[in-house]
């Protein structure tokens, strides 16, 4: 049992440094890592653009599969909005992307307390929403160089035997943060074309591409992390936002059959790279962990029960 603990430990203390330096400039966030509060600067004034890296995004320990996105939205908002991660702090959390992702975690038995959520760029891009430019993927973030030494060392302190790349933005800073060469400000991020011609496949879950070797730092921190080297895996499937895939849709239309070929590539995934289980029914999140903080209590949870309704009256 103390041997456990003392693992539990050091595997949250690895987390406790990535939040440190993620949030380097926010005292408030420091001495709060379920970021209760918006980000703040020391003088107390809030950030425009809070980074959303904290227990929100999952547990503080490895995790057998884990998801990157792009970037976190607003609902529509613009920055302004309440909903979405840029308002809630939670990834993924009040709008439809965030609800179409809950039904892919559900159709393998995951919810967000069994797994972690982070993405090539943790704050509201620039635009106000969308895609994050490649200019702010590779701007620092905190006291990293960039978005991608955050991404890379999110990877390692998660351990995670399947990485599941949400659309292309993703895929690429992935392939750019496992390529890392040091602590230095990275160079490109290799374009889509490059990493599929790599070996990576749409909805093909597959081991990390040898074409795309991992930097050696990469590989020599997850082996002192770990006791032993990296066996990744990637699937690529597409961005569940509302632009690719809707429970308002027919059932006859790219909206409803994207949602269909993203759940089949994830739950091949699952029981091909990990082994597990699927379940017979989509089980309902539970009522702890992120589910019990009030952001996800009063805001997310009613819109995601009604969004949620309707994939479940389409079968999905």
């Amino acid at each position: 049992m103390e041997r456990a603990t003392t693992g539990a430990r050091a595997e949250a203390a690895r987390f406790r440094r990535i939040f440190r330096q993620a949030h380097a400039g926010h005292p408030g966030c420091l001495a709060d890592e379920w970021l209760r509060q918006p980000c703040a600067d020391a003088q107390g004034r809030a950030s425009a653009r809070p980074v959303v890296w904290s227990r929100r995004n999952g547990p503080w320990q490895p995790h057998g599969v884990i998801f990157v996105g792009a970037a976190p939205g607003n609902a529509g908002g613009k920055g302004a909005g309440r909903l979405g991660a840029h308002g809630t702090r939670i990834p993924f959390g009040g709008d439809i992307a965030g609800a179409n992702l809950d039904v892919l975690l559900g159709s393998v038995g995951l919810d967000r307390n069994r797994t972690f959520l982070t993405a090539a760029l943790n704050q509201l891009p620039a635009a106000g929403g969308g895609e994050p430019s490649a200019a702010e993927i590779l701007a620092p973030v905190g006291d990293y160089p960039s978005s991608l030494h955050l991404l890379r060392d999110t990877i390692i302190a998660c351990r995670p035997r399947l990485v599941v790349a949400l659309g292309n933005v993703a895929l690429r800073a992935l392939a750019a943060a496992l390529q890392l060469a040091d602590d230095a400000p990275p160079g490109r991020i290799p374009t889509l074309s490059r990493i599929l011609g790599a070996g990576i496949a749409r909805d093909q879950p597959l081991p990390w591409p040898a074409a795309l070797p991992l930097a050696r730092h990469f590989a020599r921190s997850w082996q002192a992390a770990w006791h032993q080297p990296p066996r990744l895996h990637v699937l690529l499937i597409t961005h569940p936002s509302a632009q690719n895939m809707s429970p308002h849709a027919r059932r006859d239309t790219l909206f409803h059959t994207r949602m269909l070929d993203a759940r089949a590539a994830l739950q091949h995934a699952v029981t091909t790279v990990l082994g597990w289980p699927l379940p017979t029914v989509r089980p309902p999140p539970p009522s702890d962990g992120i589910y019990a903080l009030p952001e996800w209590r009063d805001l997310i949870a009613p819109r995601h029960a009604l969004l949620d309704q309707l994939w479940r009256a389409r079968d999905v």
